[in-house]
């Protein structure tokens, strides 16, 4: 460019230049603007806090006061001496309607777990005193929470008889219920690998060390293989509760991605892992190949009701509109924002606070106790206001910024799902953002990190099916292990995998289950305490 300058010899092919010139600058300076607002997010990501709320404002220092507050009460005293009035007024501090959690005691332990006491006693040659033997007064009582885990070996003896006078009948007793006849590990142990792996997120290779540093010979080989048989036998409870999910009128997706490698020198992949959830609890894993429409479009295609997402478009492709509407997720704008504060605070944060309103009108909400009712009245009697604000402010805005920064995709981003932003107005049950999901994902992102890979698309759906039920467990308040352990049998006897969903477990058999534990406890604490 500057040797063309050089050759051009008249006024209007120089300004040409020159303006040619000035525009590749302008665009050169706006790829470098958003690539340092990536690299920022990146950064943040990767180095950053992982929350985004704001920094409560600081109060005044001893000796000063907030000075709006000081010239009104100056104004106020003015009009009380021109007036001749005088008094005092008390201003309370402000209390919270939330009640003080209590501190918890040390001693106090859960009341469902089995005690068991060892008394000592005081030798007797020492109980003496003035000349006198000493008498009871009670003891002195301090608990210490205890943990035993013992690999037992259970030996399964089957009676069997003959028949001396033809010597061909020969009468064997039957076995007891099992979920692999011929497995090395029972139906105990297997719930305690599905949990170790699924729900604590220990890779075999370092639950094989663990079980070796505990003289048992188990190779990573022999707990994938059965993990993966358990996760097929479990496989239609999980189809069960994708029903419930789907069945739901208010429902939440998301997806994150895994690595698969089938060998250790092979190439990787990546896969993706789905989640559905409903706000009653049930979550509904699924394994896929692809990001496209496969997995959404097969769990939605009977959804009728709301559903939650991070305005990723394949979720809105796959729903019927006549059936079901898109809720887009204030959280995901709120981040946005807050990823543009590096080059834009002041306008980054004039959004945030518009949007924070949205938040506050659910917060004061809960704080009331209010009912899904309450909230639908609640927020449309406040929150429309709101959102016209936010809108002008985005409309006004978006001709200030350029279109690449970082505020300007933020902008973009919020008008672009504004009629789905505005979706949570239609029902009280609809949330302002969709954590719900994100936070059921949190379990994958964790295991992750700790077995790295996805062996294979089998090893894949089994954590779908373990995934899917654990979460479910612990969202509805249930032990993951007792849940699975009680399961896996009664699937072996034939019971009907709707009745067996975490849901359905819980009304039917839990109390039983409950019952049945408490009497083994029992029993073995009152052959401890001999």
């Amino acid at each position: 460019m500057t040797h063309e300058l050089g050759q051009a010899d008249d006024v209007e092919t120089l300004r040409r230049l020159l303006s040619e010139e000035r525009a590749k600058v302008v665009e050169r300076d706006t790829r470098i603007t958003a690539l340092e607002h990536k690299l920022h997010v990146w950064a943040g990501w990767l180095w950053g806090p992982r929350t985004e709320k704001r920094a409560a404002e600081p109060a005044p220092v001893a000796g000063q006061s907030w000075l709006p507050f000081a010239d009104l009460l100056d104004a106020a005293q003015r009009i009380a001496d021109r007036h001749g009035a005088s008094g005092s007024v008390t201003i309370e501090a402000p209390t919270s309607d939330k009640p003080r959690t209590k501190a918890a005691r040390r001693n106090e332990f859960p009341e469902h777990l089995p005690r068991v006491r060892t008394t000592i006693e005081v030798p007797a040659e020492d109980r003496q005193c003035c000349s006198k033997p000493m008498e009871p007064m009670g003891v002195e009582l301090s608990k210490e929470l205890e943990r035993i885990e013992i690999a037992v070996v259970h030996e399964i003896a089957r009676t069997k008889y003959c028949c001396r006078t033809c010597q061909m009948q020969v009468l064997t007793a039957p076995g007891p219920t099992r979920p692999f006849p011929k497995a090395l590990l029972g139906a105990q142990w297997l719930a305690h690998l599905a949990v170790e792996r699924f729900g604590n997120h220990m890779p075999y290779h370092r639950l094989e060390k663990k079980y070796e540093s505990e003289g048992l010979a188990l190779s990573r080989t022999v707990l994938s293989r059965s993990t993966i048989e358990l996760a097929e036998l479990l496989e239609p409870v999980r189809a069960a509760i994708c029903e419930e999910v789907v069945k739901s009128r208010v429902a939440f997706a998301d997806e994150t991605s895994v690595k698969v490698q089938e060998s250790k020198k092979g190439p990787s992949r990546k896969a993706w892992v789905w989640v559905f959830a409903n706000k009653e609890g049930d979550h509904y894993f699924d394994y896929n190949e692809s990001r496209g429409r496969d997995s959404p479009a097969r769990v939605l295609k009977d959804f009728e009701g709301y559903l939650h997402d991070d305005g990723y478009c394949v979720y809105e492709s796959v729903l019927d509109p006549q059936r079901a509407k898109h809720v887009a997720c204030w959280a995901h704008v709120r981040r946005k924002f807050d990823e543009a504060r590096d080059k834009d605070q002041v306008f980054a944060d004039e959004a945030i606070a518009l949007i924070q309103q949205l938040f506050a009108i659910d917060s004061a909400a809960k704080d009331r106790g209010l009912d899904a009712a309450g909230l639908h009245a609640l927020r449309n009697e406040h929150a429309p206001k709101v959102l016209a604000d936010l809108k002008e402010w985005l409309e006004v805005r978006k001709t200030q910024v350029l279109p690449k920064s970082g505020l300007g995709e933020a902008i973009q981003y919020a008008l672009n799902r504004w009629k789905a932003l505005g979706s949570f107005l239609e029902d009280g049950r609809l949330e302002l953002d969709n954590n719900r999901s994100e936070r059921a994902l949190r379990a994958v992102a964790v295991g992750r990190k700790n077995w790295m890979m996805v062996g294979n698309e089998r090893g894949g759906m089994a954590a779908g099916v373990f995934y899917s039920l654990i979460a479910t467990c612990k969202a509805r308040g249930i032990d993951p292990k007792v849940y699975l352990h009680d399961a896996m049998l009664r699937l072996a006897e034939g019971a009907d995998p709707k009745t067996l969903t975490p849901r359905e477990w819980h009304a039917r058999y839990a109390a039983e289950v409950a019952a049945r534990r408490d009497y083994v406890l029992n029993m073995l604490v009152a052959k401890l305490a001999k």
